[in-house]
């Protein structure tokens, strides 16, 4: 993962939202990580993207919104001179939840997952999009196939439980898989904190 610094935004109001935060890192080629946070009453959930093409969210000015239009241009006429290049459909996937096209992105991290199931920026992706359209089952089996993959991925370990405690009612799970963040020594400090704000946190106070 690259490193990142963010700021965090609170949201009010009884609809979910989703806040865009864009952190940059150079290695060896240009990489932007995009964080996703989706606000809902009670809950953060928080995914994390990697692009090599550098575009940026679509809601975050006009200018913007157009470059990154223009590279899921260049990379659909990519795809067609390679429709079986599994990188340039993980970069469409990206691109296309830069600009919250979630159905597009949906399709072509379903593609990388299939050929190539054990792709964790697929099934992170992936995840999110199931998220969106609030097929929680589906979003935490995501995750939980992230976790399996690799166990100390603390970031597939907090969403998964996220989406358990507020939207499966699984709380016995989320608490479980929190206190996996907690008691391992590779989680960052940051991820550790988030874990033990949502272990103390009433899943119905709000």
């Amino acid at each position: 993962m690259t490193s990142k610094t963010l700021n965090d935004f609170t949201l009010s109001g009884g609809q979910k939202a989703v806040v865009w935060l864009l952190g940059l890192a150079l290695v060896a080629v240009f990489v932007s990580s995009l964080t996703y946070r989706m606000s809902h009453p009670g809950n953060k959930v928080e995914f994390q993207q990697q692009s090599k093409g550098g575009g940026m969210p679509g809601g975050m000015g006009k200018g913007m919104s157009e470059d990154a239009m223009k590279h899921v241009r260049e990379l659909m006429e990519r795809l067609g001179k390679e429709p079986d290049n599994m990188e340039i459909q993980l970069e469409l996937a990206n691109s296309f939840m830069m600009i919250r096209a979630y159905g597009r992105a949906q399709t072509f991290f379903e593609k990388v997952v299939s050929a190539e199931p054990e792709n964790v920026q697929a099934l992170m992706g992936l995840g999110m999009c199931f998220y969106q359209a609030e097929q929680f089952e589906k979003a935490a089996e995501a995750f939980d196939k992230i976790v399996a993959l690799s166990p100390d991925d603390s970031m597939a370990l907090f969403n998964a439980a996220v989406v358990k405690k507020y939207y499966l009612h699984k709380h016995d799970e989320a608490d479980a898989q929190l206190k996996l963040i907690l008691d391992n020594p590779k989680s960052s400090p940051e991820m550790k904190k988030r874990a033990e704000e949502e272990l103390n946190r009433d899943a119905h106070a709000e």
